[in-house]
């Protein structure tokens, strides 16, 4: 078995130079990375809350994350998300390191495409904050009636 070190060098240099080469429009051109994987299995739910459980739960079970909680706002219309124990967390370390700031986030790009998907909402990362200290993230979500 290869060790997960040599995974999170190329994840990590794969996000770099495209970072480097689209800047913040990268961010753009990696909303659907994880989505392959939430594809393969079992998401319910008729309500964004719902989905958002379920798909926290297989990416708990699946040791994906250890651990990962939500508020809603008033509206309804803007999420924070703090996930803790992420398994992308080694390859945001090295990324901060080579000065490139957090743009993605495989396990809400998860949730929200099945948001999209399944509760036909429309949903973005507003911004995300990687607290390596505390071996977790922050990501602000904005949902949304489509259009």
């Amino acid at each position: 078995m290869i060790d997960a070190a040599y995974f999170r060098d190329v994840v990590s240099a794969l996000e770099k130079a495209l970072y480097y080469e689209r800047g913040r429009g990268a961010y753009f051109r990696a909303t659907m990375v994880g989505t392959d994987y939430i594809d393969r299995k079992a998401i319910t739910g008729d309500t964004a809350e719902r989905v958002v459980d379920n798909c926290i739960k297989v990416l708990v079970d699946d040791g994906v994350i250890e651990k990962a909680d939500y508020k809603i706002n008033e509206s309804g219309s803007f999420f924070t998300f703090e996930i803790q124990g992420c398994t992308h967390l080694p390859v945001e370390a090295r990324l901060k390191e080579e000065g490139v700031p957090a743009y993605i986030c495989p396990p809400i790009n998860i949730i929200l495409y099945k948001i999209r998907q399944m509760v036909d909402l429309a949903a973005e990362i507003a911004d995300i904050t990687v607290h390596h200290e505390e071996g977790k993230c922050v990501g602000r979500v904005v949902i949304y009636k489509q259009g």
